[in-house]
């Protein structure tokens, strides 16, 4: 039976403000919880850390929708999708770090790894992206490169036209130089 959502919603806001890296014991307490209910909750640890997870994840595709909306053409989303994963670095450090770290982003079930799956497959269509680009290979490529890759802010446009030119025909690349500088 699946948790709550208001279970899911405790847990993935005491990993967003303290992080992953506390006891049990000092969640149980922050929760206002028994040892007992806690794990007749979540099940362990481990199981609870996912649980947050999935559940971030779900915050972060609302919020890629919304902007989704705006967009149009395939690029541009693409290039906001990029955004919206800094502005995830940026709302949910834990989270962000957690994934980096674990590398769950290159999983093909993570909102990032769907999303820009999801773009790709658009832009092909629209004749935006190569239509004989290696998917999984290129989004490897290119979250390797957003999650691994710190880069400072003045140079971000430059790394991002960068990670983006293998993927991009020619009028790929008008749109995107279309695009107002991030």
């Amino acid at each position: 039976m699946p948790l709550p959502n208001k279970k899911q919603k405790a847990i993935f806001r005491y990993y967003s403000e303290n992080g992953f890296n506390h006891s049990t014991e000092e969640i149980v307490q922050e929760l206002e919880i028994c040892h007992k209910t806690f794990f007749n909750r979540y099940g362990s640890k481990v199981n609870s850390i996912d649980i947050a997870w999935n559940y971030w994840q779900t915050v972060c595709l609302d919020k890629w929708s919304t902007l989704m909306e705006h967009c149009n053409h395939s690029v541009e989303e693409l290039v906001m999708t990029l955004f919206s994963i800094e502005q995830a670095r940026n709302a949910d450090p834990h989270f962000y770090d957690y994934t980096r770290q674990s590398r769950k982003y290159l999983e093909q079930d993570s909102f990032f790894y769907k999303a820009l799956h999801t773009i790709l497959e658009k832009g092909k269509q629209c004749f935006h992206i190569h239509e004989h680009l290696n998917l999984d290979i290129y989004i490897a490529f290119l979250l390797n490169n957003i999650f691994l890759i710190d880069t400072e802010q003045d140079k971000k446009p430059e790394v991002l036209r960068y990670i983006l030119i293998p993927a991009l025909t020619e009028r790929g690349m008008e749109l995107y130089h279309e695009l107002p500088t991030p």
